[in-house]
């Protein structure tokens, strides 16, 4: 056996055992917390909600609502970490969906809020109800919000609110699909499928951690809201403080690979991104390690090429390190390729279907957006589970990867790209 055979043999050995993954969903761990035909398990006004065709119904028609905002509540705990999903219709008027609230009695609450309007640029963004002086619309349609100690806003515009209604197909008077997400101090709301804000909270006072959920009838002119398909998955994790890894000043934090002399001109910031001119090959790592975690960073590429997200990286900086690669090169992202023989279970069947052993090819199709526009990547590593969406898609996943604390890195190899909102939230031991 030629030399260059046995270290193929040797690199798909490290590999095995890699068969018969059952390809994970979405959905897993969604339990219904209401019934469609009763309002069993939730507490309101009898007045103003009951069920209409398999929907809570809540209506004002035709006298409007006078003396503050009412609401339906689900009386089955106070969730903590958790996604929620839901579908909602409104006719006229303003409602929205309370989480990690607080029961204030009389049917009324005050928490978080995924604000529900037909007006276009409105849906979705989030409203912290009886939040409190300098709260109110803590994250608009559009917007990646972080609210620091003092409790300011930092903000960055993600998308136009018209251009995301757009995106999330947003339609008035019709029925549409909500999700909410809730990981330690971060949260995300999404429109049929699309993300339409994103908020970090460390004001501790005031932000929400855990907390009742609900359903909203607005003060004001008649209204009438139905919400149905109701469902909650509790995780099981206990996440830790967000944090931006990159703080959109400089590299501090970050170890870059060649050293700064030979890269001077490889790794740069402005605007609030970091930019990768994609010369020579190397990375920029974090100082310090991580095990478990959800790793979130916006990927622009500036021209087609490669590059890639390295996660528990591990052993002396060198081109390549041991690590696992979420595959950043264009029109690849959701990718695995295996560095360094790291111990890992992929789908054997689709690492067999390409000539590197190394590689394992996304599911899906790429659902990347064109050169210049942002994709969303973000990664689990829980334990042995890997879990990579691109643009809020599951697009690869891996078992019984090697559990060991290590950097993550963005890699220069070709292409150039920028990179924003650099966000970890680490999974933490129970």
């Amino acid at each position: 056996m030629k030399r260059a055979d046995i270290h193929r043999f040797m690199a798909a050995l490290a590999l095995l055992p890699a068969i018969a993954l059952a390809q994970p969903t979405e959905d897993d761990g969604f339990k219904p917390i209401f019934d469609g035909k009763t309002l069993n398990g939730w507490d309101a006004n009898p007045k103003l909600w009951k069920i209409d065709d398999g929907a809570i119904h809540g209506s004002t028609h035709p006298d409007g609502l006078k003396g503050g905002n009412t609401f339906c509540i689900w009386r089955g705990g106070e969730p903590d970490n958790f996604e929620l999903k839901f579908k909602f219709k409104l006719e006229n008027g303003n409602s929205g969906v309370q989480y990690r609230s607080k029961d204030l009695g009389n049917w009324r609450v005050g928490g978080y809020q995924f604000e529900i309007r037909n007006e276009k640029k409105w849906p979705g963004y989030l409203y912290h109800e009886r939040g409190g002086k300098g709260r109110g619309r803590v994250s608009m349609v559009g917007q990646f919000t972080v609210i620091d100690e003092q409790g300011k806003k930092n903000q960055t515009q993600l998308i136009d609110e018209d251009k995301a209604s757009k995106q999330a197909g947003f339609k008035p008077g019709e029925w549409n699909e909500a999700h909410i997400i809730a990981r330690g101090n971060h949260v995300i709301h999404k429109i049929n499928g699309f993300t339409v804000t994103e908020m970090v909270d460390y004001k501790k006072d005031q932000r929400c951690m855990k907390g009742i959920i609900a359903l909203q009838i607005h003060q004001g002119g008649p209204m009438k809201v139905w919400f149905k398909d109701i469902q909650l998955k509790q995780y099981k994790q206990t996440f830790g403080e967000a944090k931006l890894l990159f703080n959109g000043t400089d590299t501090d934090g970050w170890k870059i690979f060649p050293d700064e002399a030979v890269a001077q001109n490889t790794w740069s910031v402005k605007d609030g991104m970091l930019h990768n001119a994609g010369k020579p090959n190397g990375y920029i790592r974090t100082k310090q390690k991580y095990a478990n975690y959800v790793i979130r960073v916006q990927f622009q590429h500036v021209t087609k090429g490669n590059s890639g997200l390295l996660l528990r990286l591990v052993g002396e900086d060198k081109v390549w390190p041991r690590s696992i690669e979420a595959q950043g090169m264009k029109n690849n992202m959701g990718d695995i390729w295996n560095i360094g023989n790291f111990p890992m279970k992929v789908d054997d069947e689709r690492r067999m279907s390409t000539r590197h052993e190394r590689h394992t090819p996304k599911i899906h199709p790429s659902n990347e957006k064109p050169i210049g526009e942002w994709n969303q990547y973000e990664v689990l590593l829980d334990g042995g589970t890997l879990r990579i969406y691109v643009n809020d898609l599951l697009q690869n996943w891996g078992e019984e990867c090697w559990v060991t604390p290590g950097h993550i890195a963005l890699q220069s190899e070709g292409a150039r790209l920028n990179y924003r909102n650099v966000l970890i939230i680490p999974i933490l031991d129970k």
